[in-house]
């Protein structure tokens, strides 16, 4: 993968995909997708039709599909020469960033890694990202990353055993009543097999050499001796050189094919893994350490990453040496290299690169110059898998801020639905209580102390069900503020009992019965919003059932908990009204004439309070019939043991 200089914000980018018939194209077309998301990119799709009959290809016509799907504009253009049309259409429409797949080394010598790299050569202001195929199966053990001379040892066995074996058989052959041109063919034959054999060409002009001084000294006149009276054995000498040169040169390119598919194909197999990798990272610093750990153990050199927020170091900078710290600020805001092997800064100890994508910069990645330059392979290495580390940083920035616009939404969704709730049930109280009042100014005469007191009654009704109201509200506003809760020690006898107490002005005729345990249980909790929990759930218990009935609240220790529970005997909930009771405005599918004032927030609240607790809280049926709330609360002799 290429890298190119900043692309400055006002100016457009263009994506192009290179489209084709192949299974992996698809991974193609969605990393093109995955990299233009959040922004206004210009994506085209293109797909350049040979003449050779793949245009109605079922695979091709569905990778155009689902291009399309994807929002990119695709484009068929015929030319004969694939990556020639590719490159002309790419600088006519002035694209910035190639999309193109690799599946491995193919059988025309690894033409199709050639050819990716023939389009970064032949467009230099192009970022080209080279997409591997899922399919390439690999590992790091199949690779020879060092030259031939590592296998000097044995290319030198090779050739002292091929001529040997060459030199036994030619002495067969000079017993025999053949003549000795044959004796030349078998050390020709030897020099040819020596030349494959061996990673070194060197090996195969040694051979040829051998081959003259062992048939001149074995078996030319005079024997075991150097003269050469017969000038025909010159030619042959020469010619025997000559085709050893060649051989060798012929050998050691299609050596250095097969060495470089198998570094094109392992690359491939590297940024696959890395990108599967990045891909199941949580986020944005499990990415930075994935991708910090696969070039560490690839390049066996110190990786460091520094992290970038809107184009700041997002780093201690007091923990970086002077003469670092100026190179990675210069990586920062010019996008180029900085450190050891540049010409800015090179006295630093690190080479600094920018991990970035066309919209974006995501952070400074630092690599050792302790083991000198980079070879071609770690090179390519280095930059694809920060381009795949830039491109999952992205993927996690988007997510992130869909994820908080989405939070926005809710929250929107949230306040507007609860104005709307509140200004619609604030109206029937309020109107009540200000008709009654007008009816005690304007007609108090006329009224007896029965009706009188009917209304004082229903007055006091009203104003308690708005208190209550506003206590739900202050409560859900310190919670959605995320007010630290601040949990200690307390009696939980005596929190049920002010509750208790609490209650009695708006009990209605119920007959509420506290039932405490004898052990004087203790549990950690926020006073406050506990109360408010067991206001909830007994004035809950008031609303939805008949006057006359009984109400209990009792406590006991379970294990390390202690659990709370509010009986009625009332009608109870249906079974399939239960798992909705908690939900935020949620008042029953029916709802009788004397509970309609109800905005479904108080056991929404007490679910939201003993959750910010760690807690739990749930509902079961009363028996015979009934209704029961039960919450848990943290044992405090637990915590203090």
């Amino acid at each position: 993968m290429k890298q190119t200089e900043e692309i400055s914000s006002g100016e457009s980018i263009k994506i192009l995909i290179c489209l084709s018939g192949s299974p992996s194209n698809q991974k193609v077309i969605q990393s093109a997708a995955r990299f233009s998301r959040g922004s206004q990119n210009g994506l085209t799709a293109l797909y350049v039709d040979t003449g050779k009959g793949d245009r109605n290809d079922p695979s091709l016509l569905r990778n155009m599909k689902l291009a399309s799907s994807l929002g990119a504009a695709v484009e068929i253009i015929s030319h004969k020469d694939v990556l020639e049309a590719i490159t002309e259409y790419a600088q006519e429409n002035m694209v910035t960033d190639l999309f193109i797949g690799y599946s491995g080394p193919s059988r025309e010598s690894g033409s199709q890694h050639l050819g990716a790299y023939r389009l970064v050569q032949s467009l230099p202001g192009v970022d080209v990202h080279i997409i591997p195929d899922a399919n390439i199966q690999l590992t790091p053990s199949q690779l020879d990353r060092r030259s031939g001379s590592r296998f000097a040892a044995r290319d030198f066995l090779i050739l002292t055993g091929v001529m040997t074996c060459a030199t036994v058989l030619s002495f067969v052959i000079d017993r025999s009543r053949y003549s000795n041109s044959n004796i030349v063919t078998i050390y020709i034959l030897g020099i040819l097999i020596t030349s494959v054999l061996t990673a070194e060409r060197m090996y195969g002009i040694i051979a040829a050499v051998l081959y003259i001084l062992l048939f001149n000294f074995l078996f030319i006149d005079p024997r075991f001796s150097f003269l050469v009276y017969d000038p025909y054995y010159m030619v042959t000498y020469l010619v025997s050189v000559i085709a050893a040169v060649i051989t060798g040169n012929v050998s050691a390119r299609m050596k250095h094919s097969t060495l470089q598919a198998k570094n094109n194909a392992y690359q491939a197999q590297i940024l696959l893994n890395t990108s599967e990798l990045l891909q199941r990272a949580a986020d944005a610093g499990e990415i930075a350490k994935i991708t910090t750990d696969q070039l560490h153990e690839l390049l066996k050199r110190e990786i460091i990453f520094f992290p970038v927020k809107n184009h700041t170091l997002d780093a201690d900078r007091d923990t970086i040496p002077a003469s670092d710290l100026e190179a990675i600020e210069w990586t920062l805001h010019h996008n180029q290299r900085s450190g050891f092997g540049t010409t800015h800064f090179p006295e630093a100890p690190y080479q600094y690169l920018s991990v970035r994508t066309a919209i974006d910069i995501y952070g400074i990645i630092g690599v050792s110059a302790q083991k000198g330059a980079f070879s071609q392979f770690e090179e390519n290495i280095l930059l694809s898998i920060i381009g795949e580390c830039a491109l999952s940083l992205e993927g996690e920035k988007n997510r992130k801020e869909r994820e908080e616009a989405q939070i926005v939404a809710e929250n929107e969704r949230f306040r507007s639905e609860l104005l709307r709730s509140i200004s619609h049930d604030l109206r029937t109280p309020l109107t009540s209580i200000s008709g009654n009042a007008a009816n005690l100014v304007t007609h108090a005469q006329a009224l007896t102390d029965a009706e009188k007191q009917t209304v004082y009654q229903d007055i006091y009704d009203d104003s308690i069900w708005l208190i209550d109201l506003v206590e739900n509200l202050l409560a859900i506003t310190r919670l959605e503020e995320r007010v630290r809760i601040h949990p200690v020690a307390e009696v939980v006898a005596d929190v049920l009992a002010e509750a208790v107490n609490a209650s009695t002005r708006y009990k209605s005729g119920h007959n509420i019965i506290l039932e405490a345990d004898n052990d004087c249980l203790v549990a950690m909790m926020d006073v406050s919003l506990i109360l408010q929990v067991v206001s909830n759930l007994i004035s809950n218990a008031i609303k939805h059932t008949p006057r006359n009935t009984t109400i209990r609240i009792r406590d006991w220790k379970q294990d390390d908990k202690i659990l709370v529970s509010v009986s009625d005997d009332g009608p109870g909930i249906p079974d399939d009204e239960k798992p909705q009771v908690f939900d935020l405005f949620y008042t029953g599918k029916e709802v009788p004439s004397d509970r309609g004032r109800s905005l479904g927030l108080g056991l929404n609240l007490c679910k939201s309070i003993l959750e910010a607790h760690g807690q739990t809280i749930y509902v079961e049926d009363t028996i015979p019939h009934g209704t029961t709330m039960v919450f848990s609360l943290q044992s405090a002799e637990e915590v203090y043991e």
